[in-house]
């Protein structure tokens, strides 16, 4: 039985893209009646699709660190709901400057080493899914992402500190799911056809 969301380490804002193909598990039954070697080859081909997303994300993690976030005042602006209504709220806005760090804790790193294609044909979901694994990354898959964090400074938990983060998750999906996607359904006819 598969896991609730909260269970798997996230929650319904995980970081995460699927691409759905036709019926998956049945492709890939297809592929194993055929033969079990071509359907491992396919297995592998489909974790690979992700690759230059992935890579996208991890050069974006991988670029120069982010400055702290000063707040500069507040800005009303408008905001659209998913219904079609929009209001009217003030936002913090903030104002970049030179971080003075000493020290790391590879939390980046980590971040990278989280990102992972992974293959599902179970029977009740199946797909590929790009995710970012809370389990190797920690909280901050998700909190690296946002434009602006506020977190406790090293060793002291009663002073806390804004800085900017580096979304690094949606413009590399953005501009790689079609791409992505047909690197999937090219694997998927390569195996089926005797191709893979």
């Amino acid at each position: 039985m598969a896991r609730a969301p909260h269970q798997r380490g996230g929650g319904p804002d995980l970081p995460e893209i699927t691409i759905t193909s036709p019926n998956l598990r049945q492709v890939l039954e297809e592929a194993k009646a055929i033969s079990p070697k071509i359907a491992r080859n396919l297995r592998r081909n489909l974790r690979g699709v992700g690759d230059d997303i992935i890579s996208d994300q991890k050069s974006i993690l991988s670029g120069q660190l982010p400055g702290n976030a000063k707040k500069a005042g507040m800005q009303v602006r408008r905001i659209k709901t998913k219904r079609g209504k929009s209001y009217l709220r003030a936002v913090n806005v903030y104002r970049a400057e030179s971080a003075k760090r000493s020290r790391s804790t590879g939390m980046r790193n980590k971040v990278k080493a989280s990102l992972k294609t992974r293959v599902v044909s179970g029977a009740t979901r199946s797909g590929i899914s790009i995710r970012a694994d809370k389990g190797v990354g920690g909280v901050m898959v998700k909190g690296w992402n946002k434009k602006v964090i506020r977190h406790p400074v090293f060793g002291n938990r009663e002073q806390f500190v804004s800085q900017f983060g580096q979304p690094y998750w949606w413009e590399p999906i953005k501009a790689g799911r079609i791409k992505a996607q047909q690197k999937a359904l090219d694997a998927i006819d390569d195996a089926l056809n005797g191709r893979g």
